[in-house]
């Protein structure tokens, strides 16, 4: 498997040696051009210095001799020049090449020139006398590189550029090797520090000046490694809450039995019913205990139904009705009608949660009421359970938690996960539960978000 620093050196090191060609590329095709150009104006300069030659001296000879036109030209040719001149009849007047006057070498040279001229497609300039055709003529450079001063400064050029691609290449093998390395090193600080978190160190540290991405990984790792601490310190907590809860039923159990197995505790029926209730009081726990850690399951999953608001209320204040008599409390329930989709089943126990809490810590003659209505500022489905009575501040934050009951309820019975059951269900369905005071009454608010049967179907 390739590492992260090979494959970034290798993609970075590609992408400017891709840049480099380019760029050389463009170079090099801009000189080219620039020849060209170079070539196109020193024949039309060339030509247009040589006609004036050509018509002085049929002006003043009367037609153009070989002699005569090699004495008129003498003065502006150059060794790098070549210069065609025919007569109307396309007879050779003046054929020069290279410095060589090629009609005085006569022969094959001749032959080869005036065929090169026969074949060729580029129509040679007529040269005329006022209205009358005197000659005609081909005429330029031998080519940009002919030149000795031209040749050597293409190859100062030349020079010029592999220096450049040279240093260009050397710099960019060092710029990408330290940029791969840089990442390489943050990535790799961050699969340390994981696998240090996947061996239970929690005093990670995370590299934070880097790149934003990264820095967004090592931002994740470092919540991941706070929840973890987080989730660990909870576990702990709740094993020694798990074991109190348990070992104060099973002592009072393991006293009465050996009271009874010694003899000197009787076997009376209100004795076996308070052992019964001890036993019902440990099933409890445990079911409850199960039944919380199915919700927070990455496997559990919600059977979504719609629901009637009007008929889910009707169900919990027949429920709840003998609660209130019992504890001399009052008990309403008010409902705006909507209908929306969640788990009736998983919902009816959430609710009923927070409802036994609060007729719990209700005193006689006070009051509980639920509210359920749709918010359509937040469109969310709101649970809202009101009862009489105060609650410590600080302890609200912490009556969540799994196993903590407050100090008004410490002797009330139950198990102390009723409202944690609330708050995993609430969070199956994307939703949240809080709690807060308002004078001389306790405020629970279960929401959830509101989602149409049609849109769910």
């Amino acid at each position: 498997m390739k590492t992260l620093f090979s494959q970034t050196f290798v993609v970075l090191l590609a992408s400017m040696c891709i840049l480099l060609v380019v760029v050389a590329g463009v170079f090099l095709f801009g000189i080219r051009r620039s020849i060209q150009d170079w070539n196109i104006y020193r024949r039309h300069a060339l030509q247009n210095l040589i006609v004036p030659h050509l018509q002085q001296v049929y002006r003043r000879d009367g037609n153009l001799s070989r002699e005569a036109v090699a004495q008129s030209l003498s003065g502006i040719l150059t060794n790098n020049q070549y210069v065609y001149i025919l007569d109307p009849n396309r007879n050779p007047i003046f054929l020069y090449y290279g410095g060589e006057d090629l009609l005085l070498e006569g022969g094959t040279p001749v032959d080869n020139v005036l065929r090169r001229l026969d074949q060729s497609r580029e129509m040679m300039r007529a040269v005329l006398d006022g209205d009358q055709p005197i000659a005609f003529l081909r005429a330029n450079t031998l080519g940009f590189l002919s030149d000795v001063a031209n040749r050597r400064f293409v190859r100062s050029i030349g020079v010029s550029l592999a220096l450049g691609l040279l240093v260009a290449f050397v710099l960019a093998l060092l710029v990408a090797l330290l940029f791969s390395r840089h990442v390489s090193q943050q990535a790799r600080l961050i699969g340390s520090g994981l696998q240090k978190l996947s061996h239970g160190v929690r005093n990670v540290q995370f590299p934070q000046q880097s790149a934003r991405e990264i820095h967004e990984i090592a931002t994740s790792a470092q919540k991941l490694q706070q929840q973890l601490q987080h989730e660990s310190q909870l576990r702990r907590q709740w094993a020694e809450d798990v074991a109190h809860d348990l070992r104060t039923p099973i002592a009072a159990l393991k006293t009465q039995f050996e009271g009874l197995k010694d003899g000197y505790i009787q076997s009376t029926p209100q004795r076996m019913k308070a052992l019964f209730s001890e036993l019902l009081l440990l099933e409890g726990l445990v079911n409850e205990l199960q039944e919380l850690n199915r919700m927070e399951s990455p496997e559990m999953t919600l059977e979504l139904q719609p629901i009637h608001a009007d008929r889910f209320a009707a169900a919990i204040e027949r429920t709840f009705d003998a609660f209130s008599q019992r504890c001399h409390a009052g008990f309403s329930v008010e409902h705006t009608p909507c209908t929306f989709n969640a788990d009736e089943r998983l919902l009816s126990r959430a609710v009923e949660n927070v409802l036994q809490n609060a007729f719990q810590h209700v005193q006689a003659g006070g009051e509980v009421q639920l509210r359920l209505y749709r918010s359509y500022q937040e469109n969310r489905v709101v649970f809202e359970v009101c009862n009489t009575g105060r609650v410590d501040e600080d302890e609200i934050p912490k009556l969540f938690d799994r196993l903590y009951r407050g100090s008004n309820g410490r002797h009330g019975g139950g198990s102390g996960l009723g409202l944690s059951i609330t708050k995993a269900i609430a969070e199956l369905h994307h939703g949240s539960v809080t709690m807060f005071q308002q004078g001389d009454t306790t405020h629970v608010q279960l929401k959830i978000p509101f989602v149409a049967p049609a849109a769910s179907a």
